[in-house]
């Protein structure tokens, strides 16, 4: 059932999710990475605020922080396995796969490569804000269009 919380959550940390990617992008001048990543994250980030972040914003101030941080915690780990199983899946010519077991053990491998590679001083300073916004943002919905 769609509430005001589930909305907020999901919009807010949509927009965190592109604004973090936007300066993932920006530091990484090796790897082609283009407008795609900044729009896909959108999505990415709007099903985790709407099915984390929604469902228990918090019943304060504080918890709500919590809850945002808990829900940014999890937008990295979805974020990196949706991208990285896109990045596998388009080049699979260029891997080597003698066992079926190997395509799953290369798509965390390269999720966990994303996620340090994400990890920059502007990326975790956009992403603790971020979170901390959409924590607020949620409970403060919930708690006046409830």
């Amino acid at each position: 059932m769609p509430t005001a919380t589930k909305l907020v959550g999901g919009i807010a940390l949509g927009i965190t999710a592109m604004i973090a990617a936007y300066f993932f992008m920006q530091d990484q001048q090796d790897y082609r990475i283009g407008y795609r990543f900044v729009v896909g994250n959108f999505p990415v980030g709007f099903f985790v605020g709407w099915y984390s972040l929604g469902k228990d914003p918090g019943t304060g101030n504080i918890p709500a922080i919590a809850n945002g941080i808990r829900s940014l915690v999890l937008l990295v780990i979805a974020s990196s396995l949706v991208f990285s199983l896109f990045f596998i899946f388009g080049n699979l010519k260029r891997y080597n796969f003698r066992d079926p077991s190997d395509l799953p053990l290369q798509w965390i491998k390269t999720s966990f490569e994303y996620v340090v590679l994400a990890m920059t001083k502007e990326v975790a300073i956009a992403l603790l804000i971020g979170g901390v916004i959409s924590g607020i943002a949620a409970y403060q919905a919930g708690r006046r269009w409830s």
